[in-house]
């Protein structure tokens, strides 16, 4: 699991779909459920934050271009 702090947008995507395809895994074990939806919703948690931060950065650019 790569640290959060490393972590980009695209690597917690990929990861988030490696996760999904796991579980949807006939084979997949009970016991990793647990693990595998706190690892999502920490993955999940990390790319609203990425995609909120872009947004407003986004928005600032855009409103500086207009007052120009």
């Amino acid at each position: 699991m790569e640290d959060n702090n490393t972590l980009t947008y695209t690597q917690a995507v990929n990861e988030l779909e490696e996760i999904v395809k796991k579980m949807q895994d006939p084979e997949c074990s009970i016991d990793n459920l647990s693990d595998y939806t706190k690892r999502s919703k920490q993955l999940l948690d990390f790319c609203r934050k990425k995609l909120t931060a872009t947004d407003e950065e986004l928005k600032r650019i855009l409103a500086d271009l207009e007052a120009q």
